[in-house]
């Protein structure tokens, strides 16, 4: 059985800051995080299709949307998985290597 859905996950990707919540109504940490979401096939083989940073309040999750651009440069990178951002690309490898062999054994078989 193949099993198909979508997910969505938060990293947090740095140290809390103190700000004022407008929500909360009081000061309060914000983390940096990024949140993205991924389609996933089987549990193990995903891609992600969105992606954002934000600061966010660790109570209530208000807060604001940072530039996608200059984080992952200050990060030094992309901090999502492999598995879940270059999964599919690996499954589709992994089928068409087993395609190529299965197509390789029965011409080695084919003769018999």
């Amino acid at each position: 059985m193949l099993l198909i859905g979508q997910h969505e996950r938060v990293l947090i990707v740095g140290p809390t800051e103190s700000h004022h919540c407008l929500r909360c109504q009081t000061e309060t940490e914000f983390a940096p995080q990024l949140r993205y979401r991924m389609a996933r096939i089987d549990l193990l083989f995903g891609f992600v299709y969105q992606r954002r940073y934000e600061l966010a309040c660790t109570g209530c999750e208000h807060g604001w949307v940072l530039d996608t651009e200059s984080m992952d440069q200050q990060l030094g990178g992309v901090p999502i998985p492999f598995r879940h951002r270059f999964g599919l690309p690996v499954m589709l490898v992994i089928v068409a290597g087993l395609a190529v062999a299965g197509w390789m054994w029965r011409q080695g078989h084919g003769g018999c």
